[in-house]
């Protein structure tokens, strides 16, 4: 059967996650709000996003007197973040892409459990955020930014225990937005350089074949970062 899916589930949990800056669970104004602001769509697209956002465990439900109000799981926060990542990039809007995310996350977790010894490196010495263009041989361009420095481990070391399914305490509400920003930015890093940036002659090609490697991606492997370009050069050559 299909899992329950809404295209603007990353949208519910980017904008939940904006305005969870205290212990209280939010308002769907303030959800409707945010996606007016961002020209998503309407009531029906929140109300739309959110009962599937819920029903995947990324949001929840709060009783608040009469009302219901809601408020971002840290699982949410940094699942829906791949998943705006994945839909973004490789441009999957139907229920694919949630388990095109969950092997996002694999490859996601690999890459930062070899990162985070860097980062604490960079952090020493006072870094906190990148931002350049980078380009592939083949002239292909994209905007990068990359949180650096304390931020870097402390939210990194977030998600991989998020991603491993370890439990987390001591994260302060005002920590999601950045959580979920850094998740979005690292995983889109890795779908555009991370791939493409590989083989610049297979770059036109290189969106269906990151789908493909994805969904042939065995989820219960741990995948180092070798061997992952290894299996996407291999991909992008067939």
């Amino acid at each position: 059967m299909p899992q329950a899916f809404s295209r603007y589930v990353p949208h519910v949990v980017e904008c939940l996650a904006s305005n969870y800056i205290d212990y209280n669970p939010i308002p769907l104004i303030k959800v409707r709000s945010c996606f007016g602001a961002h020209r998503w769509g309407g009531t029906s697209e929140v109300y739309n996003g959110v009962k599937y956002a819920v029903k995947l465990g990324y949001v929840e439900e709060v009783q608040y007197g009469r009302l219901t109000r809601y408020k971002p799981t840290l699982i949410g926060v940094v699942k829906g973040a791949i998943m705006d990542a994945v839909m973004t990039v490789l441009g999957i809007m139907n229920e694919n892409a949630i388990d095109t995310a969950e092997r996002m996350s694999i490859i996601l977790y690999s890459n930062l459990l070899l990162d985070i010894p860097d980062a604490i490196l960079s952090a020493q010495q006072g870094a906190r955020r990148v931002e350049c263009v980078c380009c592939t041989e083949g002239g292909r361009c994209f905007e990068f930014k990359r949180t650096e420095g304390r931020d870097r481990v402390y939210l990194g070391m977030i998600t991989l225990k998020v991603l491993a399914g370890v439990e987390v305490r001591g994260v302060r509400p005002v920590d999601y937005w950045p959580l979920y920003r850094f998740v979005r930015d690292e995983a889109m890093f890795y779908l555009m350089r991370g791939f493409k940036g590989y083989d610049p002659e297979a770059a036109a090609r290189a969106t269906p074949l990151i789908t493909l490697f994805l969904l042939r991606f065995d989820r219960n492997w741990f995948v180092p970062k070798s061997k992952v370009r290894q299996l996407a050069l291999k991909l992008c050559r067939q």
